[in-house]
């Protein structure tokens, strides 16, 4: 599980997350008006996820423009806090290990830049806060243990991670550790480094926007690897799951989904029709015993159901990054949205890093925490807003074992207190007015 985001110098943010950074639970929220700087922590491990699995190994750091890369962040000017290319870009991630014994595992980097592309001066990858340190010397890079101790040689890197022995074979921080470490530290170092890449380059990503519905649906018989970042490939999945017969759990997946369309209040159950011998097949919603197409219903139903499948098609462990989870839903849709996460956070251990302007998914959280059916430390909630000065700051609410917010920051979800208020007082001075009429 990915325990805190750090950042320095990135887009909206300057240097103040880059000592503390961003404490991440099972479930955490980024809430606050739009353009404050909340998508930007989350672009963070997605920025990490495509540099490790650039097909161009040169890359520093890959900002993106490919169709497939995650997120596009333009050039290093573009992306430097202020378009000021004299600061230096620093990105951190840090996850937590759980299996024979807890391990901890924190990666850090520093970049600058002339306009164009990133340039990497430094990583600190550490375990149990025990470091590997490369630093860039002219255009090659030098290894030293966090103690101090220099590794002999000298070494050119790519994709942020791996480094190569110049005039030698490749190798990887896992080999490099392996030239001056202890033969049992050796194989910590080699497995953890391997898991921390596989936990990033695993990520899943759900964005803003999604494929709108089709009356039918091609199969090939091929599984996606991932739903895609519109959800473009989540009827794929469910099709896939079907064909999946071995040991009885083929239908699991669409099981799932059918019971949190019910549990959402949008439909009782999702099935899935082939037309005749065709590869094409139709979703239907069903309600009150009655089939209807996903084209003939709500759009809301299309745009949620990537998010119920990718909920139980990632595997178990990983870490989901969606934005606005909850578009297009009616509220009392969104509140069981709240529901869906710490269920899956639970069963599944799958993480859950959003952005969203849901007022009904956030309350339905605090309402869990004050019926005891989540804990306050099972999740993250914060508020990302503008000061008076333009400055982008992070709020952490302090949320007690009851639910209760101890900070509700001004104008939270707009003053709805307020209007009732001003509606109340017209209302009355109106009526006031009418009377006086007669």
């Amino acid at each position: 599980m990915l325990t805190k985001l750090r950042v320095k110098n990135f887009k909206a943010w300057g240097e103040e997350l880059w000592e503390s950074g961003v404490e991440l639970a099972p479930i955490t929220l980024f809430l606050g008006p739009n353009s404050a700087g909340k998508t930007s922590l989350l672009q963070v491990p997605l920025l990490l996820k495509q540099t490790f699995t650039s097909p161009d190994p040169s890359l520093d750091l890959n900002l993106g423009g490919q169709p497939t890369d995650l997120v596009d962040l333009g050039t290093f000017e573009s992306l430097i806090h202020g378009n000021d290319t004299k600061r230096e870009l620093g990105i951190g991630i840090a996850l937590d290990l759980v299996g024979r014994g807890r391990k901890s595992l924190e990666y850090e980097a520093t970049f600058t830049g002339s306009g164009l592309a990133a340039s990497l001066q430094r990583v600190d990858f550490r375990e149990n806060g025990r470091s590997v340190i490369a630093r860039r010397q002219d255009k090659d890079f030098v290894l030293e243990t966090g103690e101090g101790a220099r590794i002999p040689g000298r070494f050119q890197q790519s994709r942020s991670s791996a480094f190569h022995g110049k005039g030698a074979r490749q190798v990887d921080l896992q080999s490099l550790f392996a030239q001056f470490e202890a033969v049992a530290r050796v194989a910590t170092y080699q497995s953890s480094l391997a898991v921390f890449r596989r936990s990033i380059e695993t990520l899943a990503y759900l964005g803003p926007l999604r494929d709108a519905p089709a009356r039918s649906y091609l199969w090939t018989g091929a599984r996606p690897g991932d739903l895609g970042t519109r959800g473009e490939r989540a009827v794929a999945a469910l099709l896939a799951s079907l064909d999946e017969v071995e040991d009885g759990h083929g239908a699991v997946l669409v099981e799932n989904v059918s019971r949190w369309m019910k549990n959402l209040g949008i439909a009782d159950e999702l099935v899935i029709e082939r037309h005749g011998r065709s590869r094409y097949h139709e979703l239907l919603v069903v309600n009150e015993g009655r089939k209807t197409n996903i084209m003939d219903v709500g759009f809301g139903i299309s745009q949620v159901l990537p998010m119920l499948v990718l909920s139980h098609f990632v595997p178990q462990g990983t870490t989901i990054v969606a934005e606005q989870p909850e578009l297009h839903l009616h509220p009392r849709a969104q509140v069981g949205l709240a529901e869906l996460m710490v269920e899956v956070a639970r069963t599944r251990k799958v993480q859950f890093l959003c952005e969203t302007h849901s007022e009904h998914l956030f309350r339905r959280l605090q309402t869990l925490i004050s019926e005891e059916k989540l804990s306050h430390e099972e999740c993250r909630l914060y508020f990302v807003d503008r000061n008076d000065e333009g400055k982008t700051e992070l709020t952490k609410l302090e949320v007690d074992a009851y639910g209760r917010v101890k900070n509700w920051p001004k104008d939270f979800f707009g003053d709805s207190i307020g209007e009732t208020e001003r509606q109340t007082r017209k209302m009355m001075e109106r009526l006031a007015r009418d009377r006086g009429k007669r």
